[in-house]
């Protein structure tokens, strides 16, 4: 997959990388294109953001975007519009990891990279929706779930026409099995269907649950 860079005007990467270490980053935004029995999910270029004063200009256009082109799904249009929107308000996406490490001298004056190795595979929930999962997870009858910590984690690295979806990874105080229908039980009280979600022990997926710790958010525990 290449990725094209926009709002840079640096050639030298030593330079840009000094930049991200300063506190630069590379923002994705998405939107929908609503095309009647199909809604694809669209992503903007990474744009170099080095000061936080130029995000809101960026956001404004690709939110415009999503307003007029993503509601014309005939299922749930206006449900993955507003979702989109809301990945938006929340700063879109910083796939500034993903970008440095497949980076070269030679793409960066391209301003376009080729993207081998995939760093960001996550990004951090809306507080709406986390608000309202921290209420599903606080049901949980500890008996049946022996709850230790709680990650949650929206996961973005999906294909062109599939769902970014909910992860839940749960950590247990003992070597019981994980209920997982008793925590789908409880989220159910609160979304609908066709909201998606996967939850995992923590204990058994070993390099997908570092990436949800690391890139996600603990929501319970310490």
């Amino acid at each position: 997959m290449n990725q094209k860079l926009q709002n840079i005007d640096i050639s030298d990467l030593n330079l840009l990388k000094n930049d991200i270490n300063n506190g630069a980053r590379f923002i994705m935004f998405n939107y929908r294109i609503g095309l009647g029995l199909v809604s694809l999910l669209r992503f903007s270029p990474a744009i170099f953001i080095k000061r936080e004063n130029e995000i809101p200009n960026f956001r404004k256009k690709y939110n415009r975007i999503n307003l007029i082109f993503g509601p014309w799904f005939l299922f749930k249009g206006p449900f993955l519009t507003y979702n989109a929107y809301k990945i938006n308000k929340n700063g879109g996406i910083d796939i500034t990891k993903d970008i440095m490490v497949n980076l070269t001298q030679e793409s960066l004056l391209k301003k376009e990279v080729e993207i081998n190795k995939v760093h960001n595979i996550f990004s951090k929930v809306s507080s709406s929706n986390k608000k309202i999962i921290i209420k599903a997870i606080k049901r949980t009858n500890l008996n049946l779930v022996p709850l230790n910590r709680v990650y949650l984690g929206l996961f973005i690295n999906v294909g062109e026409y599939e769902e970014p979806y909910f992860v839940i990874g749960i950590m247990l105080r003992n070597d019981s099995e994980l209920d997982t229908e008793h925590i789908e039980l409880n989220l159910r009280k609160y979304f609908y269907k066709h909201v998606d979600f996967e939850i995992i022990n923590l204990d058994c997926h070993s390099e997908f649950g570092k990436k949800l710790i690391e890139q996600g958010e603990l929501i319970h525990g310490i």
